[in-house]
Parts: structure tokens; sequence; C-alpha cells
């Protein structure tokens, strides 16, 4: 029970990041929200947690770095959370990074913001692959 609502909490922690993005993207909040660090800092200390809860709780043969010991580690119900927050913390990264991005090239973010949420690193190609083409035509490339 304690993992379902960890698993929930864990779903619903980013949400209010991309919904400001999606719905309010030129508010005052969303501008502090996607410019502040505490997000990250708040997300990766509880990826730690959840980590040091899958390694203290992982048969010493599930320590390994071979495919077959971290499938066995990440299949544990701490392993599974540890990496479900993993990956919502580098998707929203790259929501975030897509979002602060998109203003320097003009760009509508909302298509990529979608993309990236629903499908990760689908998303982030894509932009990546937009902001490429914009590249091309801009005298001043940005290493952003």
């Amino acid at each position: 029970m304690i993992v379902e609502n960890l698993f929930a909490l864990i779903s619903i922690l980013p949400l209010p990041f991309w919904g400001a993005m999606l719905l309010f993207p030129r508010a005052g909040l969303t501008r502090r929200m996607v410019t502040s660090p505490w997000p990250f800092i708040v997300l990766g200390a509880v990826h730690a947690l959840l980590l040091v809860a899958a390694l203290a709780t992982a048969a010493p043969a599930e320590l390994g770095l071979s495919a077959v010991a971290i499938r066995s580690a990440l299949g544990q119900r701490w392993g599974f959370l540890a990496l479900w927050s993993h990956i919502l913390i580098l998707d929203l990264f790259a929501g975030i990074w897509i979002f602060r991005d998109a203003g320097y090239w003009r760009v509508r973010p909302a298509p990529y913001l979608l993309a990236t949420l629903f499908a990760g690193p689908l998303g982030l190609a894509l932009y990546l692959y937009l902001r490429q083409r914009h590249e091309r035509h801009d005298p001043v490339r940005n290493l952003n």
C-alpha cells in the first residue's frame, strides 16, 4: 500500500510544472517555477531516498552491474519507484529546458512539451530537430 501511495505522489509532484508551462506560459509564477532550482533539489532528494531504500532492500546478488542484476533490482518495489522518479525528473528537466529555450527561438513549446510529457525522449528529439532547423538561419548559435 505504501508503494502505491508513493507511486501516486511521485507521479503527481511534477504535474504543476507541466500544467503551468502548458496552460499559463506567460504567467510570472510559471517563469519563477521554471527558473528555480528548488523543484530539482526536492525531487532529487526524493529520488536519493528511493535509491537508498532500493539499495538497502536489494539482495546481494542484485547489486551487480550486469543486465540481470540491474533488471532484478529495478523489478523490486523500491527499485521501481527509484527508476520511475528518475524518469519523471529527467522528463521534467527536458520539458523545462524546452520551455526556456523555445522563448529564445520564438517557438511555441506546447506541442513539444506534450510530446516530452507523454513520450519523454521523443519530444526532446522533435524539439531538437526543430531547433537545429532554426539555428541554420541564425548567425549567432546559442549553446544552451
